[in-house]
């Protein structure tokens, strides 16, 4: 039997379509960057190229560039998330986590949720992402953070003490890479409970459209890291909300401009969803190779980069494939992180 080669964390693959984008040594003219320079310029190298806003003195705002970057993201990820234009409000992040904390923030003070006052009840679905739960115990929110399976999160109370629960929710799910069906959110919604979506795996999957058209879908995050394998790049990553997050606002001014710019080029040279025609391929290759090297019956992940397998199938592995798949554990399921297959998969010249 041979050793389980997985991550327990998701640590994506740096995609060599990727990297050659990343490492382009296209360079952005030092006038950009300049305060005096003339508002008379567009960016070349995107198609069409990309407007510069400019202040009413006609010079050059940097402050607002992250403007028309987001409405070509929105547009690049519409067949995703046909209704993710409909956010008011926009802010560019350092991936999908640090919109993940200053929404739990602006919970705890009161400040996102128009109908109340008091800091919500957050909950999640068992096994999710573990961000969730330590940025909200960091807050001092721990005590009301509370995990639910599927099936008793359409059963449970929407609120508490009159609070609307707050649902965290990765789609596909970073429990166990799957797509979670817009119909199960959407009774969430219509039972009172309000969302914050993640779609930080989203164009990883099989073409599906992610409903974000419910009023009680107060927030969306997503983020380059996963579908694109930038994590260690910060490329990309963005909030859209319903309400304005005050603790955001100041991004306009902190921000990577160079990084915003080359999550633009990223989305439109390789559209999202377009990777996993490939990836898909060989995933289904990596999982029939795992299962004939350790005989555990993993299956395949809706995304790519991701296996899975079932809690009770623990009952029928040995003594050894217990040990050898116990940290993959989350929740009654066990989820696994292909990466370092996909990179000896390259290096043999597969790729």
């Amino acid at each position: 039997m041979k050793e389980l080669k997985a991550l327990k964390a998701v640590y994506s693959y740096f995609f060599p379509e990727v990297r050659d984008i990343v490492n382009g040594r296209d360079r952005l003219p030092t006038w950009l960057f300049l305060t005096t320079t003339p508002n008379e310029h567009y960016l070349q190298g995107f198609n069409p190229p990309l407007f510069v806003p400019g202040l009413p003195g006609g010079t050059v705002d940097l402050d607002r560039i992250h403007e028309p970057v987001i409405e070509r993201i929105i547009k690049a990820y519409k067949p995703l998330v046909p209704a993710l234009g409909e956010f008011e409000y926009r802010y560019p992040t350092a991936g999908s986590s640090e919109g993940i904390f200053h929404i739990l923030a602006a919970l705890k003070t009161g400040n996102l949720l128009t109908e109340t006052s008091c800091e919500p009840p957050i909950s999640v679905l068992e096994g999710e992402y573990e961000g969730y739960g330590e940025y909200a115990k960091a807050l001092g929110m721990g005590t009301d953070f509370t995990e639910f399976t599927p099936k008793e999160a359409l059963t449970c109370s929407p609120t508490v003490n009159g609070v609307p629960r707050v649902w965290f929710i990765s789609n596909p799910s970073a429990r166990n890479g799957a797509i979670i069906d817009n119909e199960f959110i959407k009774k969430l919604c219509d039972r009172g409970s309000k969302v914050v979506l993640d779609l930080a795996y989203a164009g990883m999957t099989k073409p599906y459209k992610f409903d974000v058209n419910h009023n009680n879908i107060i927030a969306v995050v997503m983020s380059l890291s996963k579908p694109y394998g930038v994590f260690r790049f910060r490329i990309g990553g963005f909030a859209f909300t319903r309400e304005p997050i005050i603790s955001l606002f100041a991004n306009k001014w902190f921000k990577d401009v160079p990084a915003l710019l080359k999550a633009v080029e990223l989305v439109e040279r390789i559209p999202p969803g377009s990777l996993y025609k490939r990836y898909s391929d060989l995933q289904r290759l990596i999982i029939d190779a795992i299962r004939r090297d350790t005989g555990l019956p993993i299956r395949r992940s809706d995304v790519f980069l991701l296996a899975w397998m079932k809690g009770c199938s623990e009952q029928m592995l040995t003594p050894k494939q217990k040990k050898m798949v116990a940290e993959f554990k989350r929740g009654d399921l066990y989820r696994f992180c292909l990466t370092p297959y996909f990179e000896e998969i390259e290096r043999r010249g597969m790729i």
